[in-house]
């Protein structure tokens, strides 16, 4: 079995599926979350419940599936709520135990419930942070007011109160959904947060949902509510440098988990790496000074651009939190990204996946999915002249480097490109170069169609550098001519970039790519030349 796609298509039709029973019936065990097992060993809810158990240290999990990644564990556990309906009834119980309330007690057989009473939420007007006072989950004692509420629990409340005024009241981010009918609900509708020793598994935080409409196989949409549960200390021995602790390790994961509660309100079945890079790119906009995303960058466009951006399952879903910060900055407002979201309504009329939402988004402005793509590539080239904290990120890797001289006259070559993927080539003024010297640079990639782009960075000897799109015909073919002085000129970079969105959606149980889509333009060819002009 795989992912259960229950989606509206238009007013009056709605769908009703098991995708991937109708279409292969039972398949490999990879799924959204990567990590799978033999060939036919187990289905895909049943996988989906092994890396769920996998997250934790003091679960019995059988050692099929290697321990998931921490950050992972809202998305390991959105996609166990997938399948709930999938699985058989013992491996539901089970899969019910995981996803239980840390006040459920012993109802969670993973040994992540409460071991004592709760002592009296700390509830506002939005929010309802739950602890207890004794066992390993208890947060530290200190209590400098003398109030009886531990000063961590009030640094949760105050963190909370601090991305609600970001998240929900100045971006205008739909706020989490009531659990009031959830069996469990936290004694009101309002969302629940739990502090709990979770750092003893590796884990800063998670969402996840006990909501009754969430393994309802009659409710026709994927809103729904949740609840976090977050560390009670973020210890440094526990989160030890460079990863952040303490209380700039609290502030970057609430922003980021409560925006997966607010995504939850809007579609909990979205693409991964739309939900994890938006909640990514929400930390540094809540808390611009902690910059924790910024060990993302390694598996990011800057660090790997041949990696396709819209991969769910590596690690990139992270990294790829800087396309929301282009979007952001080069639309000068955060509202691209909330359109974005609310495009991708799973309670509306035709529920885009997340490309096709983000492209909505787009288009309202004048541009689109592909032109943004290719933009971001190039800017991407020189990143500390376009990005406002561009000077503490890195430049993407060059496929190729070459020293152009007088009496070689250029270069060429070529690569072949997945799709929303790009490439770097750099070429040096050297022996023989005058100071007036232009370089001729020619491309000939794939045809429009197959959404095809090409820039160059050009970058001076007084440090400042020009960003040049290279205009490209109906046949993937254009040139540009740019400075190339051997006084004037340190490099020029050629930018490659595949930006087609084109996929059959629906049909990869695997959900590798966006919409459970098979790509239809991977594998483009693009071949470049560079001429010496002097």
């Amino acid at each position: 079995m795989g992912v259960p796609v229950r989606r509206r298509f238009g007013a009056s039709f709605v769908v009703l599926v098991t995708l991937v029973s109708l279409l292969f019936g039972s398949v490999p065990a990879s799924g959204a979350g990567g990590g799978g097992t033999d060939p036919g060993a187990r289905t895909e809810a049943e996988a989906a419940l092994a890396r769920a158990q996998a997250l934790f240290a003091s679960a019995a999990f059988d050692g099929t599936v290697a321990r998931r990644d921490p950050r992972s564990a809202t998305l390991v556990l959105r996609d166990l709520v997938l399948r709930l309906n999938d699985l058989s009834a013992t491996d539901r119980a089970a899969a019910l135990a995981l996803l239980a309330r840390p006040t459920d007690g012993d109802a969670d057989d993973q040994d992540q419930g409460y071991k004592v009473e709760e002592a009296t939420p700390i509830c506002t007007t939005r929010a309802c942070v739950h602890y207890v006072t004794t066992t390993v989950d208890a947060p530290p004692a200190d209590d400098d007011d003398d109030d009886g509420v531990p000063d961590y629990i009030e640094t949760v409340v105050d963190t909370t109160d601090e991305v609600w005024d970001r998240e929900i009241t100045q971006f205008g981010f739909r706020r989490p959904k009531s659990d009031v009918t959830s069996e469990n609900n936290g004694g009101n509708g309002l969302i629940d947060i739990y502090v709990a020793q979770i750092g003893n598994d590796g884990l800063y935080g998670y969402c996840t949902t006990d909501d009754p409409n969430a393994s309802d196989p009659d409710y026709p949409t994927w809103d729904f509510s949740a609840y976090c549960v977050v560390d009670n200390d973020f210890d440094i021995g526990e989160f030890p440098p460079p990863s952040a602790n303490g209380v700039e390790a609290l502030q970057v994961t609430v922003a980021h988990e409560f925006f997966h509660a607010v995504q939850y309100a809007y579609d909990a079945a979205e693409d991964r790496w739309f939900m994890e890079s938006s909640a990514s790119w929400m930390e540094d906009e809540v808390f611009d000074d902690v910059d924790d995303n910024l060990q993302y960058l390694s598996a990011s466009p800057l660090s790997q651009p041949q990696v396709p951006l819209d991969n769910n399952i590596r690690f990139n879903v992270y990294g790829n939190w800087v396309f929301h910060r282009y979007l952001s900055e080069s639309t000068g407002s955060a509202d691209v990204i909330r359109e974005a979201w609310e495009r991708a309504d799973s309670t509306g009329q035709t529920d885009p996946f997340s490309i096709r939402a983000i492209d909505g988004a787009l288009a309202d402005l004048g541009s689109s999915f592909e032109e943004a793509f290719i933009g971001f590539t190039m800017v991407n080239g020189a990143p500390e002249h376009f990005y406002e904290e561009g000077e503490r990120y890195r430049t993407p890797p060059f496929t190729r480097r070459v020293a152009i001289t007088r009496k070689d006259g250029g270069a060429e070559g070529g690569t072949s490109l997945d799709h929303l993927s790009a490439r770097y080539f750099a070429f040096e003024p050297a022996t023989g170069v005058s100071g007036g010297a232009r370089l001729l640079v020619e491309v000939d990639g794939p045809p429009r169609s197959s959404a095809p782009g090409a820039s160059v960075v050009v970058t001076y000897e007084d440090g400042t550098v020009e960003f040049v799109p290279v205009a490209l015909n109906k046949k993937g073919v254009g040139e540009v001519r740019v400075d190339f002085g051997r006084q004037a000129v340190t490099e020029v970079v050629l930018v490659l970039a595949n930006a087609s969105i084109r996929s059959r959606c629906l049909v990869d149980p695997s959900w590798k790519f966006s919409c459970l889509g098979d790509p239809k333009d991977d594998n483009e060819r693009f071949d470049y030349a560079v001429t010496l002009i002097q």
